[in-house]
């Protein structure tokens, strides 16, 4: 029985249907400029990770909240790819349909092809893009993942590493199977096995080799020859830079770019060399630290001729030369500031005249 003092139970209901009203109001009030407020996980790039909310960012760090008394001031250029990319999604907002295109296309250029796929599938919800489009924006991005995940599995065979280049071509056959180039995959995978098989025999025959030239003194001239044919190229390779430079400045970017190829080449064969030494040096020869250091400064070089010649055909609208170049870029190193705000421009434009492929008309990727 109800009590004296209680409203009737008509009016009892509209006050709750008025206050579902309210809460449903609340529940659908757009939220596009909230922020994720969860903590995440931050891988490092020195293996480590941080688990925290991300707070703000700026062009040089972000901001990570670990604690209720402790903040945490984080350089982009420390945090893996991973962990960049779920640093930019904790400050997107969550619906708006753009930003969430803009992190598909950064997933894609970090090797992050899942959480493309993700972005991709949130976009067209939100009404950034269509159908059509994303369909081809989806095929696009597995097509640019299996041709990036290959080169970088390549490049990773090339210099020694075959276990990191295994891994890559399984992710690859997990995740992309169905995709329009899936037999790159496959073709990757036995070509890693015929490497690892030659590789096994050529190292048996070479390790014989090294050993029965201990006795004769000739291991240190056999890895002094390498050794010095690789430091050739990479000399050879930076006598050729300030002709590039003056072509650059010159504006003659037919030319600039054929003397950019071919140092470009200088530095790659010249990493094949230091990489076929990192494979036959044992791991406790004291040579070997001091291959690893060359093929550090030799990553930075041939970083820094990519980035350079990314940012001088983006300068000439030269944007396919200039994304070229940039994904070269980013097989070195792939959250460098500068290169990571050339992509993002280089995006801006992507997204232009991508659609304009399809439609045959530039125009808005997004809705309203």
């Amino acid at each position: 029985m109800l009590d004296s003092t209680s409203p009737p139970r008509s009016a009892r209901r509209s006050a709750a249907c008025s206050a579902l009203a309210l809460w449903l109001c609340l529940a659908l009030v757009p939220t596009a400029q909230a922020k994720d407020a969860r903590p995440v996980e931050l891988p490092l790039t020195n293996g480590q990770s941080l688990t925290g909310v991300v707070e703000e960012g700026d062009e040089r760090e972000v901001v990570v909240r670990l604690g209720p008394e402790q903040v945490r001031r984080v350089p982009w250029s420390r945090l893996a790819p991973l962990g960049y990319y779920r640093a930019k999604r904790a400050l997107a907002p969550a619906a708006d349909g753009d930003a969430r295109l803009r992190l598909a296309e950064l997933a894609v250029d970090l090797g992050l092809h899942v959480e493309a796929r993700e972005e991709y599938e949130k976009a067209l919800a939100l009404g950034a893009i269509e159908k059509s489009h994303f369909k081809k924006a989806v095929s696009d991005a597995e097509r640019d993942a299996v041709e990036n995940g290959v080169r970088y599995a390549e490049r990773l065979a090339e210099s020694g590493d075959l276990e990191a280049a295994m891994e890559i071509a399984r992710r690859l056959k997990l995740d992309f199977a169905t995709a329009p180039n899936a037999g790159e995959i496959n073709k990757l995978v036995e070509k890693l096995i015929k490497l690892v098989q030659s590789l096994d025999r050529e190292a048996s025959k070479e390790q014989a080799e090294l050993e029965a030239a201990i006795v004769a003194g000739k291991r240190e001239k056999e890895i002094l020859e390498r050794k010095t044919r690789a430091l050739d190229l990479v000399l050879n390779a930076e006598k050729r830079l300030p002709e590039w430079q003056t072509l650059r400045d010159r504006g003659s970017l037919t030319k600039a770019r054929r003397i950019a190829e071919a140092v470009d080449e200088m530095f790659q064969e010249a990493r094949l060399n230091l990489g076929r030494l990192r494979r036959i040096l044992p791991r406790d020869h004291e040579a070997r630290r001091e291959i690893l250091a060359q093929l550090t400064k030799l990553d930075k070089s041939q970083f820094d001729l990519r980035l350079a010649m990314a940012q001088y055909e983006k300068e000439a609208t030269a944007w396919k030369h200039a994304e070229r170049w940039a994904a070269r870029a980013s097989y070195i190193d792939p959250v460098h500031p500068d290169l990571v705000e050339l992509r993002d421009y280089l995006m801006t434009n992507r997204i232009q005249y991508r659609l304009s492929d399809v439609t045959n008309a530039r125009g808005r990727v997004s809705g309203p």
